[in-house]
């Protein structure tokens, strides 16, 4: 995978088969109503039986629909990947107006991952695969890959917030938009 900074948002490339159906994954992820996934999205947080119910009366309605609207942004960006001819990648645009759903979607997406694999810290450690089955090992790959995007999106790679030079805009003597590249439609094969 490769990431680069546009005026106006993100393009993440060389995306694979897998990365794309684990980011399609994700709105999924946000909507599941999994007992296990609801429970870690959405714990209990008080420990006196009244404010809890307090809290899971006005509270927690409000975050379930910031999960929903975030699931929303996070599926129309995704319906806009382009596949790049004759070859298995594909190119994601996230425009800066989308990057804190993103970055919450994504961090609610990995900490489902990790429930429904039924993680542990062990896991996730320097030999944790060596204690894993398949499927956690999976998991632990998914959330890695999304734990990328993340730092991404928080900035956190080269030359992340400088605007691109001369030779490496698209032709205009102006800054890259998303907009302005040519790409192909999305593939929805997928």
């Amino acid at each position: 995978m490769w990431a680069a900074r546009a005026e106006d948002g993100y393009l993440f490339g060389g995306l694979t088969r897998t990365c794309v159906e684990t980011l399609r994954g994700v709105p999924m992820l946000l909507e599941s109503n999994d007992p296990r996934v609801r429970q870690r999205l959405v714990p209990e947080t008080y420990q006196d039986p009244d404010e809890e119910l307090q809290w899971r009366k006005h509270a927690a309605p409000e975050l379930e629909r910031l999960f929903l609207s975030r699931a929303q942004i996070v599926r129309r960006d995704l319906a806009k990947l382009h596949k790049l001819k004759d070859v298995d990648s594909w190119v994601l645009a996230i425009p800066d107006n989308h990057a804190n759903a993103w970055l919450a979607s994504l961090n609610a997406a990995r900490l489902a991952m990790y429930v429904l694999a039924e993680l542990e810290g062990k896991h996730l450690e320097r030999d944790g695969h060596q204690k894993a089955n398949d499927k956690q090992r999976e998991a632990v790959l998914r959330i890695h890959f999304l734990a990328e995007l993340q730092s991404v999106l928080m900035g956190d790679f080269d030359d992340a917030d400088e605007p691109l030079s001369d030779d490496e805009e698209c032709g205009d003597g102006g800054g890259t938009t998303l907009d302005d590249l040519d790409l192909p439609p999305g593939d929805d094969r997928i």
